[in-house]
């Protein structure tokens, strides 16, 4: 196990410190086990539609040290099919997407930016802002969120996020169901959960 361990820490080693005055490029391959999710209420209950499995292909392109220090993304989308949706019941997941727009703007995006600086990936979890804009029925915003990475022994990288929204925030408004019976509130999470993948070959 140990050996294991020390292996994994020797592949990441690049990312985790660039060199004096260098620059490094890091290729993180998109797992289709990466997935968003919205959370929100109703006057009667809580719900969660969610985007649990990545369709994609993207890779994330991301650059540290040089003139630049904090390390930014050259290559930052990720697009997830906004049709993908499942708010867990056939009817609330109709309204969720037609409120969504999902025919006229059929891809839901983050593009990453920036982060405050270079990651440690060592055990546990390194906590960090980053810098991102979401796109979401043919609005774009740009945020600042909280974010999280945790290496797994095997290698594979968990990349975690989420703030809070409001539908307005995308100029839509809340869904309503039942003849306007169920109201859902403005407010919603937004988390994402990439599992990426480091490219070596690159």
């Amino acid at each position: 196990m140990r050996a294991i361990v020390i292996c994994i820490l020797l592949g990441l080693k690049s990312f985790t410190a660039a060199p004096e005055g260098g620059v490094l490029v890091h290729r993180f391959i998109v797992l289709p086990s990466s997935k968003l999710t919205i959370d929100g209420k109703t006057n009667v209950n809580s719900f969660r539609c969610a985007i649990t499995q990545y369709a994609g292909r993207d890779t994330l392109v991301l650059q540290e040290g040089g003139k630049n220090r904090k390390p930014f993304f050259k290559k930052g989308y990720v697009g997830l099919e906004a049709a993908r949706f499942d708010c867990g019941a056939q009817l609330m997941t109709n309204d969720f997407w037609r409120t969504i727009k999902y025919k006229e703007y059929p891809v839901v995006s983050i593009e990453f930016i920036s982060f405050e600086r270079t990651l440690r990936l060592t055990s546990g979890n390194d906590i960090f802002k980053g810098r991102m804009q979401i796109s979401l029925a043919g609005v774009t915003r740009p945020f600042e969120m909280n974010c999280t990475i945790e290496v797994e022994e095997s290698g594979l990288i968990h990349f975690k996020g989420g703030r809070k929204f409001t539908f307005s925030d995308f100029s839509l408004e809340a869904p309503t169901k039942m003849m306007g019976l169920v109201k859902v509130e403005d407010d919603i999470e937004v988390s994402f959960h990439l599992v990426l993948l480091l490219d070596k070959n690159a």
